[in-house]
């Protein structure tokens, strides 16, 4: 983003509102992520709201929240894991599979003793209840809506390595396919985790298999790949808003893709911007508020059950002021818990005496990175949805 002025004055004043060049290296990937995270929140808000009468907060924007979010995650999970495909099973179980389940498991757990201790509460939403023992017996199953992302990363960490001897055009085409699919509706499994797990495996793979193109590209290229994506992105989006055509093979898939390459180009640009500092935050903590955030509009959603009027009409216009204030609580009080949780480290990682990262073991060899292999910045996913590249500097945090 530029702020053009021939006078140094102008130039001081830009120098206050962007942050110094050399710290906005990959902190466009945290930006991204923080936009994302909050527009899944927004999304989950108003999913909740409606469940209560509360309605008018999402209409026909839903389908901007299908394209680009959990894409998004997905492509960075696998921008930041490509090392993966250089790793033996038992390096891989260790560092990926293992930390993953043990998240999703232990979140799972969580979820169901919440919603069997706050009353009037509802965390199916069309589901199987969430206080049914069924969720735990069929957790590898059956994913839940909460948490079936984290189990998703399991799923495709796991396929990216069985496919990695298979050409990389095989594996993104037969990807593809697969995706759209289920973007399409041929593939329908009336359940919202394997669903969104079958159309987004491309994403991971696209992530990890070309990670150094892409990441070369943004930060090369990214300023003259606006004239180009900008359009694809204004008309898929166009379509895809005004006209009822998700079964047109690809079309969904072409405009998540085209709406994951904008976010990205956007979030390069705005990521230096000092004000704008709340979405790297975000970004830096998507773990933390994917995994708490429900949980604050569940309790929000159960008092507005209970004190707005019967006829939900007497708040007509003040749908989306409402929606706001519970997504701004449940992203600020799960930033807030978050300080506090991450001392419990058993709730992220597994323990020690469990196999846990803190374990005493042989050094992992690491072989020589084969082309478009990037660094891969962490020994245990403490920081998915999406690996932060700020980890590094956080590597002394107590959840890490």
């Amino acid at each position: 983003m530029e702020f053009t002025s021939g006078t140094t004055g102008h130039k001081g004043e830009r120098m206050k509102l962007l942050k110094p060049a050399g710290g906005a290296r990959r902190e466009w990937v945290d930006f991204a992520k923080g936009a994302a995270i909050l527009m899944v929140v927004y999304y989950h808000t108003s999913l909740y709201l409606g469940d209560i009468g509360v309605e008018n907060t999402l209409g026909r924007i839903k389908v901007v929240f299908e394209l680009f979010p959990m894409p998004l995650f997905f492509l960075v999970s696998g921008l930041f894991g490509s090392r993966i495909r250089t790793w033996s099973f038992g390096d891989l179980w260790r560092r990926r599979l293992y930390p993953l389940l043990w998240l999703y498991v232990v979140w799972s757990v969580i979820r169901m003793a919440f919603y069997l201790v706050v009353p009037l509460a509802n965390g199916g939403l069309g589901e199987l209840p969430a206080t049914d023992p069924l969720n735990l017996l069929l957790l590898f199953f059956w994913p839940s809506s909460s948490y079936w992302f984290i189990y998703g990363l399991v799923l495709f960490t796991l396929g990216a390595w069985l496919l990695r001897k298979v050409d990389h055009r095989v594996q993104v085409a037969l990807a593809a396919v697969m995706g759209t699919m289920f973007t399409t509706g041929l593939l329908n499994t009336t359940n919202v985790g394997w669903n969104r797990i079958g159309a987004l495996f491309v994403f991971f793979l696209v992530g990890t298999l070309y990670s150094k193109r892409i990441i070369d590209f943004v930060e090369q290229k990214g300023s003259r790949a606006f004239l180009y994506v900008t359009p694809v992105f204004v008309v898929l989006s166009a379509v895809l808003f005004l006209f009822p055509i998700r079964w047109v093979p690809f079309l969904a898939l072409a405009g998540q893709m085209a709406a994951v390459a904008m976010g990205i180009l956007v979030s390069r640009a705005l990521s230096r911007v000092r004000f704008l500092n709340f979405f790297t935050i975000c970004g830096e903590r998507s773990l933390h508020i994917y995994l708490l955030h429900l949980y604050f509009i569940v309790i929000a959603i159960t008092i507005l059950r209970v004190i707005l009027p019967e006829d939900r009409s007497e708040i007509g216009g003040f749908e989306v002021p409402l929606l706001l204030v519970v997504m701004v609580l449940a992203v600020v009080l799960s930033l807030f818990v978050t300080r506090y949780l991450s001392k419990v480290k058993w709730i992220y990682v597994p323990p020690a005496a469990l196999g846990g990262p803190g374990k005493r073991r042989k050094p992992v060899p690491v072989p020589a990175r084969g082309p478009g292999v990037v660094s891969d910045p962490a020994a245990v996913p403490a920081d998915e949805p999406g690996t932060s590249p700020s980890h590094e500097k956080k590597r002394a945090e107590s959840h890490e």
